[in-house]
């Protein structure tokens, strides 16, 4: 084994690479030996992905200072067990405050910059036609503590968007995409569409959390972003802002995105626009979640990629895209 240390990402690492760096834990589990010794399962974090390991001594000291989001600062090198790649810890600690944390290298960023999105938003609201509805949206992303979270929020934690500013570029992605069906189906209301793909998913800002590592905040599990998302729309309504069918239609629109009830809607699409939308969404997020796996896959070489368990099937990368034009004869000599 390599004695040299490298400040790879986690899923950059190769068998036997050793690895010194700062990593969010993710998960810590009590385990017992064959001796009924306990031993710590702990998984580790950054942007890059999840990496399991196991502390096999001082189990009651970490105990007690190690949780769930922590930031540590670990030493350890790349070992396999039964086909998965784990740590083989060798030192381990918290972080201090003069440590130099790049908190860049924990989440993953969405690719498009805050104020595009943000310029790209207002694009879209200032596009309603229906003066109450516009105006609902204006002041709704002119509050601080909706505009900041949504732009600044994940989509998710493991599957689609799953990175800071992911909620706002399927948001916005979902509108084009629907701005784009609506030329096709000119009965759908375009204001609805807009104001659907926006809002639908705004209980995310509650729902998760992301300052180290992207996951669910309690009330988020316990109730979930789609009942979230009615609440905060429901405490920025006014009376007689717009009409009580256009707002009943909004709320469904929420309410219904996610098509039925075993998916978390408490009511399946039963307009047009609900329609629109609960495709448009299936569309961007699964859509988004395929390319990173197939890119993921594509730059470690393999032609397929892991199983994936969520869509039970396997994805194929296929060769790599060359770079650079075609090679000719010539300049292989």
């Amino acid at each position: 084994m390599s004695s040299a240390l490298t400040d790879k990402f986690l899923r950059e690492l190769a068998e036997n690479e050793r690895f010194a760096g700062f990593v969010v834990l993710r998960s810590i589990h009590v385990r017992q030996k064959k001796d009924g010794s306990p031993f710590l399962t702990l998984e580790f974090g950054d942007r890059s992905g999840r990496m399991p390991g196991k502390l096999w001594d001082h189990v009651e000291e970490y105990r007690k200072i190690l949780e769930p989001g922590k930031i540590v600062k670990l030493l350890g090198s790349v070992t396999t067990y039964q086909d998965q790649k784990e740590i083989q810890i060798e030192r381990l600690r918290l972080t201090t405050p003069e440590d130099p944390v790049d908190r860049s290298r924990l989440i993953a960023v969405s690719e498009r910059p805050v104020e595009e999105m943000r310029r790209h938003l207002r694009r879209l609201i200032e596009a309603v036609v229906q003066p109450g509805l516009r105006s609902f949206l204006r002041r709704f992303f002119d509050d601080p503590a909706i505009a900041g979270p949504w732009l600044e929020a994940p989509a998710g934690k493991l599957w689609h968007h799953c990175y800071l500013g992911g909620l706002a570029e399927h948001s916005l992605n979902m509108a084009e995409i629907l701005l784009k069906v609506a030329e096709l189906y000119p009965h759908a209301d375009k204001d609805l569409l807009i104001a659907g793909a926006l809002l639908h998913d705004v209980g995310k800002i509650e729902e998760l959390s992301w300052d180290t590592d992207i996951d669910y905040t309690d009330r988020g599990r316990l109730v979930g972003h789609i009942v979230l998302g009615q609440e905060i729309l429901l405490r920025h309504r006014q009376d007689g802002e717009m009409p009580e069918e256009t707002w009943n239609c909004l709320l469904h629109l929420l309410l219904a995105h996610q098509g039925n009830g075993e998916q978390g809607s408490p009511v399946k699409p039963q307009t047009l626009e609900a329609i629109l939308l609960y495709y448009a969404d299936e569309m961007d997020s699964k859509a988004n979640a395929f390319n990173r796996i197939i890119q993921r896959a594509r730059e470690q070489g393999d032609r397929w990629s892991e199983y994936i368990k969520l869509m039970e099937r396997f994805l194929y990368a296929g060769s790599k895209p060359q770079e650079g034009g075609e090679v000719k004869e010539g300049d292989l000599f």
